[in-house]
């Protein structure tokens, strides 16, 4: 028997459909759950077909249910396995991003350390005019960012800047060391522009490479006097014996 679809229609929560077949003449109109005028005509023919089946034959229906129930499990366990899989791939996922993170903060402590420590280096040597080479300011010099135009910097913070008119007298390059002393904006000043009014109203200081200063010669001590140490002894003179010895008569 070859079905052809007659009709369709949608009511609330269930769609009718009918069915027709010539040869010989039947007639069939049943209700599926849900939606379905957007399948195929086939699709809804073989839907009818199937609910005349059930009721004509409830065993083999029952026995179908079961076969879609079953089916319906093993995908829900199929399913929940990769759910579960999931899961595990997203706490792994999260454990790395928390070790991610806690390694990044070790990074950023250790980078902070090492930013203090060339600070102090910087304050002990350079400010303190202690660095004896030119290249030595040069590197040292070379551990602090340039300065950025727009950058707001708070007191104590320490960058470099250009000076492309710098002479270098030992290896010591053109950029010059400077630290703030007060909250400052820099907007692109040259080292001239900087030692201007920022520097006289104490804004901030510049340090410059300082050739070290030569030692003074040795001073040339005159050798004492020689101081004689011989005495002159004048000897005493011998007086005559004041006794007369009268012989015997």
């Amino acid at each position: 028997m070859e079905f052809v679809l007659v009709n369709k229609f949608f009511r609330v929560g269930k769609t009718e459909v009918s069915i027709q077949c010539d040869k010989p003449f039947t007639f069939f109109t049943r209700e599926l759950e849900g939606d379905r005028l957007g399948d195929t005509d086939e699709t809804l023919i073989e839907a009818v077909k199937d609910v005349l089946r059930t009721e004509l034959d409830p065993t083999s229906a029952i026995v179908q249910a079961q076969a879609k129930l079953q089916e319906n499990q093993a995908k829900l366990q199929e399913n929940q396995a990769k759910l579960e899989q999931a899961e595990q791939k997203l706490a792994e996922t999260e454990q790395k991003a928390t070790q991610t993170e806690a390694k990044q903060n070790d990074l950023e402590a250790l980078a902070n350390r090492i930013n203090k420590v060339v600070r102090v280096m910087a304050q002990d040597s350079i400010m303190g005019e202690k660095v004896s080479y030119g290249t030595t300011y040069k590197e040292m010099v070379e551990l602090f960012p340039l300065a950025e135009v727009g950058k707001v910097y708070e007191p104590g913070a320490i960058f470099a800047v250009e000076d492309p008119s710098h002479a270098e007298i030992n290896g010591e390059g053109k950029r010059i060391l400077i630290q703030t002393n007060q909250s400052f904006t820099y907007q692109g000043e040259t080292l001239a522009q900087l030692e201007g009014t920022p520097y006289q109203n104490g804004v901030l200081a510049t340090w410059k490479f300082n050739a070290p200063k030569e030692q003074n010669e040795p001073t040339t001590v005159a050798p004492a006097a020689a101081v004689s140490t011989t005495a002159t002894v004048t000897p005493a003179v011998s007086e005559p014996s004041a006794t007369t010895v009268t012989p015997n008569q």
